[in-house]
């Protein structure tokens, strides 16, 4: 069973895994939380499905049968953001402005780090390191023992997604508009590329390119190395969502409600598909199914190559949380509160 510890599954957020999804037919489980959930997005790491909610809980569950584990309160309120590996989770604030380190087992929490701000981004663990984007305006790296600060890098604007790893750069976007990388081992800058709206979606990294997505309604992809234009792309509205990435098609959602794939390499439109709403919703490619959420309140699949519907799910309220795929299952969060794991 290949897992989902983090955001879009792996540190360069390609939101791809190779397992070949099956149509879902039914809901497995579903878990109840007591608030909405927005941009909060499952992760499933080493049998457990893990999910925060707007009540201020952090719920782990088991992945295969949604018996509950835990529920740690990790603050007032607010959507929580997670990563898990080696046994723990990490998870941010955007009320109390801190990330906790906690024990997977039981959900106790071991550290904390403050932040200045809210903090709505996933974490991104790499090494002995766990770094997260704050929205006063820093980008932290800590380490993933104790969670000592070892540097951090001023973007200005907000950092409210989480950030991403190319080899030994690390990339963020930030709400001035700037796509950042700084250097893993010191946090130094190495270039920033300006869009001309805010960025609030992470970026996604295949080979020596970033792929990411700007409120001015462009998609971009900037060279790793220099930090120069590769190829830009407009839809009709704002891009919210982490593209995903596989093979040479790169997938993306639009608040215009069209999810596109576009060759990765050129920026050409290979196909777009029209929701009934709003796409925030990162998509996830299982093999060769795009799967994503709209605020029309399905959850959809489609066909890699060809944008054509293969099926979708009615969850019946706006999707913004993205889903994650494991051992042939969706894991998705939504804004009437309930965590699902829909299978065949």
């Amino acid at each position: 069973m290949s897992d989902w510890p983090m955001f879009h599954r792996d540190p360069s957020r390609t939101g791809f895994v190779a397992d070949e999804l099956d149509q879902p037919q039914r809901v497995k489980w579903l878990l109840e939380t007591g608030d909405r959930i927005f941009y909060a997005s499952p992760v499933v790491a080493d049998g457990l499905c893990i999910c925060g909610s707007r009540d201020g809980n952090l719920y782990a569950v088991d992945s295969l049968s949604g018996k509950l584990r835990w529920v740690s309160r990790t603050s007032d309120e607010g959507d929580l953001s997670v990563s898990a590996a080696e046994s723990t989770v990490f998870a941010g604030s955007n009320r109390d402005g801190c990330l906790r380190a906690l024990a997977a087992d039981d959900g106790n929490a071991y550290w904390t780090f403050q932040t200045l701000g809210p903090v709505f981004a996933s974490p991104l663990e790499v090494d002995d390191k766990v770094l997260i984007g704050s929205s006063d305006g820093h980008l932290y790296a800590l380490d993933r023992t104790d969670g000592s600060l070892l540097w951090k890098h001023d973007c200005d604007g907000e950092l409210r997604y989480a950030a991403t790893l190319a080899g030994a750069v690390v990339c963020t976007g930030a709400s001035d508009g700037y796509l950042h990388a700084v250097e893993l081992t010191d946090g130094q800058c190495r270039w920033r590329f300006k869009t001309q709206g805010p960025l609030n979606c992470s970026p996604a990294v295949g080979g020596e390119i970033v792929y990411t997505g700007s409120d001015d309604h462009h998609l971009y992809a900037v060279e790793l190395e220099t930090g120069k234009l590769a190829w830009q792309f407009r839809t009709e509205g704002p891009v919210r969502c982490t593209p995903a990435l596989a093979g040479k098609i790169l997938a993306a959602g639009s608040l215009d409600g069209r999810c596109y794939g576009l060759d990765a390499e050129t920026g050409r439109q290979l196909w777009s598909y029209r929701t009934n709403d709003a796409v925030y919703s990162s998509p996830a490619i299982a093999g060769k199914t795009v799967v994503f959420g709209s605020m029309d309140g399905y959850l959809y699949g489609l066909e890699l190559e060809t944008g054509r519907l293969t099926w979708r799910f009615e969850i019946g309220c706006d999707i913004i949380s993205s889903p994650a795929i494991a051992g042939g299952m969706v894991y998705v969060g939504a804004e009437n509160g309930r965590v699902y794991c829909l299978g065949a």
